[in-house]
């Protein structure tokens, strides 16, 4: 099926331009086609899949979201604060969301259940 506005290329892991084994979340495809749709203009992401060699690099989670294809990290389009577009996430069927108010992204995931943190409060 596919994501509407994202292209593979987007969405594959920065440092090898792979995807995971069986594809971008289809669940997650259709949240960020949603989030694009909801905020009426174009949305960046900063990453979304990172194998696992990167995303020990950067620094994430063991058992990151992004590994498994199931996350993506949305860039703020212009006008737009962090909470504002956390809430857009919330409407579109995020299940995990992260407020990143100094990098100026949020993250979102299909993980299959509820989970919000911010990177302080």
């Amino acid at each position: 099926m596919g994501s509407k506005y994202f292209s593979d290329s987007e969405l594959a892991c920065k440092c090898c331009g792979q995807l995971p084994g069986n594809g971008i979340d289809e669940r997650l495809l259709q949240v960020l086609d949603a989030i694009r749709e909801a905020v009426g203009v174009p949305v960046s992401i900063s990453c979304a899949y990172r194998c696992p060699s990167h995303n020990a690099e950067v620094g994430g989670v063991q058992n990151s979201q992004h590994v498994d294809g199931t996350a993506a990290d949305v860039l703020l389009p212009d006008g737009m604060t962090v909470d504002q577009l956390a809430e857009v996430a919330e409407q579109c069927g995020a299940d995990g969301i992260g407020r990143y108010y100094d990098s100026l992204f949020v993250h979102v995931d299909t993980r299959g259940y509820e989970a919000r943190w911010a990177d302080h409060d």
